[in-house]
Parts: C-alpha cells; sequence; structure tokens
C-alpha cells in the first residue's frame, strides 16, 4: 500500500503541474525527485566502473588497442527525472539512474557519457547515451533521433546522395552549437528551461551529415526540437 501511494503522490504531482517553463522548478516535484535520490544513492565509484569496464567490452571490441582499465570518471549526475528513469521508479522497476561521463584515450578520443540503471532488486544495467558533448537526456536523445535522422537523409539528397532507408546510420561526436541565455541548470539529470543548439554528426552510405537541432526545453522533462536546416551540412 505505501508504495502504491508513493507512485500515485508522484504521479498527481505532474498531472497537475502544467507543461510550462514557469512551473519547471515545481518545489513538489523536485521535493520528490531528491526523496528517491536519498533513498537510492549513486553506487561507489569502483562499482560505476566496473559497469562501465563491462559496456567498453562490448562496444569496442573491434578495437585491440582498448583498454578497459584506462578509463576514468569525469562526471556522475543522477538521471532520475528522465523519463525512463522516472517511469521506471513509478511503476517500481527501477530504483534510480545516473548519467556518467568517462574519459577512456586508448579506445575513444571523445567523452563518451552513459547511463547506469539500477534495478529494483539493485542490480544494475549501463548504457551508453552518447559520444561526445550533449545536454540532451537519454530519452530526448531517442525523441529527437528520428528527426535527425530525416535531417541527415534530406541534407544527402540534396547532395545528389540517395541512401536506402535500412542503412544503419552511425552517430559520431556531438556537440554544443550555441546556448541562449536563459538555459537552465540541469537537475536530476534534465533541463527544465531555456534553449540551445547541437550538431549531431551521423554518417550514411559512407559519408557524414552534420545535423543541427535547436531544443527548448518544455518544462516538464522533455523539450520541443527543431532542426536548423542552416547549421545543417553534409562534409565533404
Amino acid at each position: 500500500m505505501i508504495k502504491f501511494c508513493v507512485q500515485l503522490f508522484a504521479l498527481l504531482t505532474l498531472t497537475f503541474v502544467p507543461s510550462n517553463p514557469a512551473f519547471a522548478q515545481h518545489p513538489l516535484v523536485l521535493r520528490k525527485l531528491a526523496e528517491w535520490n536519498d533513498a537510492a544513492p549513486a553506487p561507489a565509484e569502483q562499482i560505476i566502473l566496473s559497469e562501465v569496464r563491462n559496456s567498453l567490452a562490448v562496444l569496442y571490441s573491434q578495437n585491440p588497442a582498448c583498454r578497459a582499465t584506462d578509463i576514468s570518471v569525469r562526471q556522475v549526475e543522477p538521471a532520475t527525472a528522465d523519463r525512463y528513469a522516472f517511469n521506471g521508479r513509478v511503476g517500481g522497476t527501477l530504483r534510480n539512474a545516473w548519467f556518467v561521463i568517462v574519459q577512456i584515450p586508448s579506445c575513444d578520443t571523445a567523452p563518451v557519457r552513459f547511463m547506469v540503471l539500477q534495478k529494483a532488486d539493485a542490480s544494475l544495467k549501463t548504457i551508453r547515451v552518447n559520444r561526445g558533448t550533449s545536454y540532451a537526456w537519454e530519452s530526448l536523445i531517442a525523441d529527437t533521433f528520428r528527426s535527425a535522422l530525416l535531417g541527415a537523409h534530406i541534407a544527402l539528397k540534396r547532395n545528389g546522395l540517395n541512401c536506402a532507408a535500412e542503412e544503419k546510420p552511425i552517430v559520431g561526436v556531438m556537440r554544443i552549437a550555441s546556448e541562449e541565455s536563459d538555459l537552465g541548470p540541469v537537475q536530476f539529470g534534465v533541463r527544465y528551461k531555456g534553449r540551445w543548439t547541437e550538431i549531431w554528426p551521423i554518417e550514411l552510405c559512407g559519408r557524414t551529415a552534420e545535423v543541427g537541432i535547436e531544443f527548448t526545453a518544455d518544462g516538464d522533462g522533455g523539450a520541443y526540437t527543431h532542426i536548423v536546416s542552416d547549421q545543417t551540412r553534409v562534409l565533404p
């Protein structure tokens, strides 16, 4: 019954907080997220490193120079407000989640961000979120990728390249192109207010299209996105 009441409270809280940046830092929402983090703090760094190393062994298996021991943690922050983590917490399948940024010079020249999810039984699952620097969180990247991929196809087509729809895309090193003065801070893994623009390199048919994407936080853990045509191009 206690577990059900907590879930109901969380759902009602979000139901009555309008999706408006003015309500982005509603104290009831932030209080609940803080309670969840206090109840399920981040694992020790060595445990996180072990999880990330296991993922590296799979992700970089084709790179013989990659040494899983050659790794340093740059940042660990709660990802509780990411939609995947939040829904898992409300549904009782997850206890918490964290975004972890690491440097692995022998494996990747870019910083790599992972998401470490702690399941209800306290076991951990780790997924790679992105290479490079992105302010977008895991669920937002997933929501945006289809539009970004379409933008890449359009850019390639304008350059006389028609890639098959089933062509598997490879996402390169993301970067921040700009950020507006209204951009809010990271809170439990997401940004509730403000605008910023990112460049996502997407490789298709042996060519790379850099796709410019403008994000506007919606105040509810998501963001509105817009493909910026004048920042989208095909690399030589």
